[in-house]
């Protein structure tokens, strides 16, 4: 996930999650650079190389401590990648408010999950196909874009869709045009972004935890396993 957001975007955006230690790994093994450390001394181990943050990377936390109830007691915010004072000024330069939060993309995905049905929790609605799935993902995005006016961007009487308040359009879609508009894919494209995942992907540090390892080949002279006993 975190390869795909960074190959599409022109530049390193602001990361805002809650507390799960996976994303930090993921970061580092995506966008991190290999900083050699310097051995004092002619006595011990050479230092190993390590994963470090570039200066572009700005990455903050949010975690909620709930009580036994669930209910929310406490909100902590730190900034894991980037400096206190250095992400609260990124954030007033992208107009991101002053405090560290996530309840945009919250409010995104509870949108996404009203709107996709196997996206919701406790639900029949199931995705039995991985294209399917992400068809109806991408089908509800543009919908949303496009299509769907928002309240919060009118402006005065005019009614106005993400698309046209960042000026991909003019106008508000109707669903005939959305339906009729002609979609081209360019297989060169689709390569060239396949090949910047896969960059990526391909791990710095061959011995880093994060690291892709593969398996092991099969030979032909080990023992099979001796099948499992038949229930009685």
């Amino acid at each position: 996930m975190v390869a795909q957001v960074v190959a599409r975007g022109r530049e390193l955006p602001i990361f805002l999650t809650d507390g799960w230690k996976a994303y930090s790994a993921a970061l580092l093994q995506v966008v991190g650079i290999v900083y050699h450390r310097r051995r004092w001394g002619k006595v011990g181990r050479k230092p190993k190389p390590r994963l470090v943050a570039p200066k572009q990377l700005f990455y903050a936390q949010v975690v909620k401590v709930r009580n036994p109830t669930g209910q929310v007691v406490e909100v902590s915010r730190r900034v894991v990648f980037g400096g206190p004072r250095r992400f609260g000024k990124q954030l007033r330069l992208r107009q991101l408010g002053s405090t560290i939060q996530t309840a945009f993309m919250e409010r995104w995905y509870g949108t996404l999950r009203g709107l996709v049905a196997p996206l919701r929790r406790r639900t029949r609605c199931l995705s039995w196909s991985p294209a399917r799935h992400r068809g109806r993902l991408w089908l509800m995005v543009s919908l949303y874009n496009f299509v769907m006016p928002h309240k919060s961007l009118r402006q005065g009487r005019t009614l106005r869709t993400p698309a046209m308040a960042i000026g991909l359009t003019d106008h508000v879609w109707s669903y005939r045009e959305y339906i009729w508009l002609p979609v081209h894919t360019d297989p060169a494209l689709t390569k060239q972004m396949d090949e910047r995942i896969a960059q990526l992907l391909t791990p710095a540090l061959q011995d880093q935890p994060g690291s892709r390892t593969q398996a092991p080949p099969h030979r032909e002279n080990e023992k099979e396993a001796a099948p499992l006993p038949k229930a009685a």
